[in-house]
């Protein structure tokens, strides 16, 4: 690695200049003269560093820099990157392949305690990152603070900082990392034009990142940054699996309930498959808080109603815990509804254990501050009755985190009622836990402390599991997205600026370096039925969905509000659970994930703005409230009350189809299609509906409708049968390609790619699925496999091949006679639908919903099932003849 060092100004300010590749220079001016390695943390204990290595590391290129004297300025260049220091005072121009990309309109100013880096904006250019600025998508024109809680006041509104990070980047062409854990604010153009980045602290040390071709369009500028910032700071975490299902949190070890109403309890009505204006099924909580006691007799909450394990020291604890107040209970619940369900917190961390041994207990701490024989004993008991419940979770499918509000390691603190103690890694180890969540003392104090905390979470997780890790946290850092996901802070679901906050809270997110992002359905606080049914519409075309109940005044169930929403809530959910397969490869391509080759989209993340597949996107609405995930699905989320009648159905204004003319956008419920590059107001959303479309010549991988990502079984009838998978193919004139990507979605132990095309020319459609690569273990590839193609009208001739042998094509006249078997080998199945049923998967009671779509179709699908065949050996091909 080239080292430069120099002096410039007056003062004679040392400053380095290191090459780590031709795209990647770290800059440090420092008045000491000492170059740390890394940004001073709030405390020596926290170890954790922005940079994912050193900057030694074989990571990096290290290319050799060519040092020139150009008269007034020093001319530093490797490859085709080059920095230009003004000797007389410092200032810095980047050049990448000729073009200035970044130019300081000033010197870099250091004071007592504060460093200032100011530049120059060019004519038409956008800024984006920042971390997770909630309100906002785009950073151009704004004063962006880059600080944590406690400053922020646990203020997560519009304008809010849930988890800031040191780092913007620019449509020119460049990105800046500070390597600082020291509160900020970056002006970035409300004051005068220019940007004003100061950080309080007294070095300026920054990465500057540099696009490989500034020259070729926003999202390859993206696209380079992104990566050369995650080279900094480490590639986003790929998630387990399950992170990507609807979770549930709530306190499941604190309160007391009844059956009758209650002046002190806080009313819960749940309507289920019942109308939504009716009576519902209504139970009564006491206590929610801190420090509440159930009293003697009491119906009580529990994680394992009738089978909590409790020892002689729950002696205190004199509730009654049935199982219709239990956690396990909330989890049969879902089961019931058909609800997807893949995870679930049972804890809060605010007064909410998980098990009521040593129940009110203190003391039990030695002079020497080691816990008694006693105290030890009610922890394990309680990390037993939590193991308990986990393998009731794990045979339903279901998998089981805790939330840490407070430490998670035995407290010595002899006030700490033995209840509420944590010991995490027996959590992990014995209880089988595999998700956490951060909060208040684990993480509030966010920069350094934050960044340590969620690698330990992240750590223990791996090494005690060897699976891929779930922390889900806020006040997190530039570097954070290598531990956890985002979530983006308390707020109240009552009304419309709840969901639209949200659109550009996500993808400001994504397009500031963390793919992973997260927030409460419908909110912590307040609640809504509409919106929370509009709410999670879109969110089921999001990354992670959770819904924290308890603490608003209508529960956080997607079977709560009753017909229709009941069934529109279960109707995304499953919806979701078959885009899965897609998904996850969008995921594999947000995280970098090493050997995999993506779709020309490697570190873009899984929300992306429109601006990334149209930089001609037309107003506000297009770049702020509507996104695509990955390539294929363009979503227009309903975030606003247009002209709604009293059921909630209401139109859609300002939506932004990318690309030209001679694009095409299918509805995908409708199958109607529409040019690119227009704007489409009044777009009819009936209640049931999110305004979503699929980009023309799409391919789709699925999975069939399902409940959680566990193997189907005995107490798990609806889970994931991998077996048998569904592509979606979206026909246009001339050819498309996509990559799949698929492991076992619990361990970094491999992956499978498949290839899948369409051709469309000369009156016949070609669809083409490739046989699998690679290999994970558990991998099974003997499959039943059916293409699905959205098409004008019945072809004239259907004709089918496993590998070089055609196939005996056999029409079915339903999709139920279709779906229900498998093909005899040497056969295909087949089935055109004229105007294919709008899938709801309610049940028949759900009559409201049923009248909803009654009128609903799509287009004209054919869609053909293919005998179970080994997919590493066989090439499946369809051709769909006029």
């Amino acid at each position: 690695m080239t080292d430069v060092r120099v002096s410039f100004g007056e003062k004679g300010l040392p400053c380095r200049i290191a090459f780590l590749d031709e795209t990647i220079v770290r800059v440090t001016i420092d008045p000491a003269g000492e170059f740390a390695p890394y940004a001073r943390p709030l405390s020596p204990e926290h170890v954790t560093r922005i940079q994912a290595q050193p900057d030694e590391s074989d990571v990096y290129a290290h290319p050799v820099a060519a040092v020139r004297d150009e008269g007034d300025a020093l001319a530093v260049s490797a490859g085709g990157t080059e920095a230009l220091l003004a000797k007389a005072d410092g200032r810095m121009t980047l050049r990448r392949r000729g073009r200035a990309v970044m130019r300081e309109a000033a010197p870099v100013e250091l004071g007592t305690g504060l460093s200032t880096q100011t530049l120059e904006r060019a004519p038409g250019e956008r800024i984006f990152g920042g971390g997770t600025q909630n309100g906002y998508a785009e950073q151009t024109g704004r004063v962006v603070r880059i600080v944590s809680t406690p400053m922020n006041s646990n203020q997560w509104g519009d304008g809010g900082v849930a988890s800031p990070s040191p780092f913007f980047w620019s449509s020119v062409g460049y990105g800046v990392l500070r390597s600082t854990f020291a509160p900020g604010v970056y002006d970035l153009g409300a004051t005068d034009g220019a940007l004003a980045c100061s950080h309080e602290d007294s070095v300026f040390d920054a990465y500057l990142l540099v696009a490989e071709d500034p020259g070729v369009g926003l999202r390859k500028v993206a696209q380079s940054i992104l990566r050369a910032y995650f080279k900094v700071t480490g590639a986003p975490a790929l998630l387990p699996d399950f992170a990507f299902y609807l979770g549930h949190l709530n306190a499941y070890n604190r309160d007391a309930w009844s059956r009758e109403p209650r002046e002190d309890a806080q009313e819960w009505v749940v309507r289920g498959s019942a109308p939504a204006d009716g009576p519902g099924e209504t139970r009564y909580e006491l206590g929610r808080r801190r420090g509440y006691v159930v009293p003697e007799g009491h119906l009580a909450e529990s994680l394992n109603g009738p089978d909590e394990v409790l020892v002689a020291s729950a002696e205190r604890y004199r509730g009654q815990t049935p199982h219709e107040f239990s956690a396990r209970a909330v989890i049969d619940e879902h089961a019931a509804h058909d609800m997807p369900l893949g995870w679930i917190l049972p804890n809060d961390g605010y007064g909410a254990g998980y098990g009521h041994n040593g129940y009110e207990m203190t003391g039990g701490v030695g002079a020497d501050g080691e816990s008694s024989p006693e105290r030890l004993a009610a922890i394990a008991a309680n990390v037993e009755n939590l193991a308990s419940f986990s393998a009731y979770a794990n045979e339903r499918g279901v998998e089981v985190g805790l939330w840490a509000q407070s430490q998670i390691t035995p407290s010595p603190d002899p006030d700490v009622t033995w209840q509420n103690l944590r010991d995490f890694a027996a959590e992990v180890s014995r209880a089988g836990v595999r998700a956490l969540k951060t909060d208040e003392e684990w993480v509030g104090e966010g920069y350094s402390f934050g960044l340590n905390a969620t690698r330990q979470g992240h750590e223990m997780l791996f090494e005690r599991t060897g699976q891929l890790p779930f922390v889900l946290t806020l006040d997190g850092w530039a570097g954070t997205q290598r531990y956890a996901a985002v979530w983006s802070g308390d707020q109240d679901g009552s009304g419309w600026e709840y969901v639209r906050m949200h659109v550009p809270t996500y993808i400001g997110q994504g397009l500031s370096g963390n793919p992973n992002v997260a927030s409460d359905l419908d909110g912590i606080f307040g609640g809504n039925a509409l919106v929370a049914t509009r709410d999670f519409q879109w969110k089921a075309l999001t990354p992670i969905m959770l819904d924290m109940d308890g603490w608003g005044t209508l529960p956080k169930l997607p079977y709560a509000g009753g017909d229709p929403h009941t069934g529109i809530c279960r109707m995304y959910l499953k919806l979701k659970s078959a885009l899965m397969s897609y998904l996850r490869t969008c995921a594999a391509s947000a995280s970098c994930v090493e050997g995999w080759e993506g779709n020309d989209d490697l570190g873009l993340p899984m929300v992306r703005s429109v601006l990334l597949a149209d930089e001609r996107a037309r107003g506000e609405m297009a770049e702020k409230y509507e996104f695509l995930l990955g390539d294929a699905l363009l979503v227009a989320p309903i975030y606003r009350d247009t002209r709604a009648d009293a059921v909630g159905n209401d139109v859609r204004d300002g939506i932004y189809l990318p690309g030209g003319p001679d694009d095409v956008w299918f509805d995908f419920f409708s199958g109607a299609r529409h040019r690119g590059g227009q704007v489409l107001d009044g777009f009819d959303a009936p209640l049931w509906k999110l305004p979503l479309f699929v980009r023309g010549g799409s391919i789709v991988p699925r999975w069939e409708p399902h409940n959680n990502p566990r193997p189907a079984g005995p107490l798990n009838p609806r889970g994931l049968d991998r077996t048998r998978r569904v592509v979606d193919f979206w026909p246009v004139a001339g050819e498309s390609r996509y990559v799949e990507f698929e492991d076992d979605g619990a361990t970094a132990g491999g992956h499978v790619s498949t290839a899948c095309s369409c051709a469309c020319r000369d009156g016949e459609t070609v669809l083409l699925v490739e046989p699998a690569r690679g290999s994970y273990e558990g991998f099974e590839p003997h499959r039943c496999v059916t293409l699905r193609a959205t098409v004008e009208g019945r072809p004239e001739a259907v004709r089918a091949w496993a590998g070089e042998k055609g196939l005996e094509l056999v029409e079915v006249t339903s999709r139920e006679e279709l779906e229900d078997g498998e093909p005899a080998p040497g056969t295909a199945a087949w089935l055109f639908e004229e105007a294919p049923a709008v899938e709801t998967w309610a049940p028949a009671g759900e009559r409201l919903l049923a009248e909803m779509v009654a009128e609903a179709h799509g287009a004209p699908r054919v869609s053909v099932r293919f005998a179970r065949v080994d997919v590493r050996e066989a090439a499946l091909r369809v051709a769909l003849l006029g």
